[in-house]
């Protein structure tokens, strides 16, 4: 897929509405809801009626962003005159809130980053280049002629910090830093930031650790564990996530590519992937229904988790053969 910029018709859709509904992935994590509070300030600034909404609602770490007590954690309708999609692969990782806002028949824009993108929006921002869903809102404040102000400026830096895990991934440039900077500038507190968010664990958290690191497993270079709904209840953990230990495990010296099967309350299992440079893990998210990018990407499927740990494993160690770590 290539970079798809609908600029001057996502710019004829802001200017043509006047209640804007701004919704994210399922699941959300910190550039799904910094990129959508910082867009919903923006068209604020714009005087624009906006309601802001997700599956569940913001995370509780999340919870100090400007504007996070007033996302709705669910829909019954949706009477707007637009909705904007932020860091959303597909339509299906808009979850609940996403078909309501689809019945509702307004049109669409889609911001995004992720090359697995399915061009989904009646306009589509879509840039490759960017390495967050709130780099693509950075750029659309320019063109919707909205300075970068300190509110803004701290959602937004905290999708940088968060989906970069602190500036380090590979899709990291200068001119990313030099956002960033420009984001500081503006007032949003760096040190702050990587404090609440990828410098924290919760008890809860590492209890869940505690409790499925026996069961880790290493083998041809993949690192994998499985989250049952019973280490979740005995971790007392309240959240759907794994309190990143996808992102723990493939810092193991021996591995190349991590994977976290989680299974969900509804029989279903949420599958997180990450890698180190040099290997692609959206394949095989693209091949099981989800997507992402090649260092992090995931998918969730209704199967078995007896059949489909050892096929989803085979398939990442497949991967592991095609590639070549980029830092021995």
């Amino acid at each position: 897929m290539m970079t798809i910029l609908d600029w001057d018709k996502a710019n004829q859709l802001v200017a043509q509405a006047q209640s804007i509904l701004v919704i994210t992935h399922v699941g959300p994590d910190g550039d799904a809801i910094g990129s959508m509070l910082g867009m919903a300030h923006t068209l604020r600034c714009l005087g624009k009626d906006v309601l802001t909404a997700v599956d569940e609602g913001v995370p509780d770490d999340l919870a100090f962003l400007p504007g996070a007590d007033t996302v709705y954690p669910a829909l019954n309708g949706a009477a707007v005159d637009l909705v904007i999609a932020v860091d959303c692969g597909d339509e299906s990782r808009m979850g609940k809130v996403g078909q309501v806002a689809i019945s509702s028949g307004v049109p669409l824009i889609n911001l995004d980053h992720h090359r697995t993108n399915t061009l989904f929006g009646s306009a589509n921002l879509v840039d490759l280049a960017t390495v967050a869903a709130a780099e693509g809102v950075f750029d659309w404040l320019a063109r919707l002629n909205v300075p970068l102000d300190q509110t803004i400026a701290l959602c937004l830096l905290t999708g940088l910090v968060t989906d970069t895990l602190c500036f380090r991934t590979d899709n990291v440039t200068s001119e990313t830093l030099s956002k960033a900077q420009k984001m500081m500038a503006a007032g949003a507190p760096l040190a702050e930031i990587v404090q609440r968010t990828v410098s924290r664990r919760t008890y809860a958290g590492l209890r869940l650790w505690g409790i499925v690191m026996p069961s880790v497993q290493l083998a041809d270079h993949v690192i994998w564990a499985v989250l049952t709904r019973a280490m979740f209840e005995q971790a007392d953990y309240p959240g759907h996530d794994d309190d990143g230990l996808v992102s723990t495990l493939v810092q193991v010296e021996e591995a190349y590519i991590s994977a976290v099967f989680k299974e969900r309350e509804d029989g279903g299992i949420e599958m997180g992937f990450r890698a180190v440079p040099g290997f692609d893990t959206a394949n095989v998210a693209v091949a099981l229904g989800g997507g992402g990018h090649k260092l992090a990407s995931g998918a969730t499927v209704y199967e078995p988790v007896e059949t489909l740990v050892p096929r989803v494993i085979d398939l990442l160690k497949a991967e592991v053969r095609r590639g070549s770590p980029e830092v021995s």
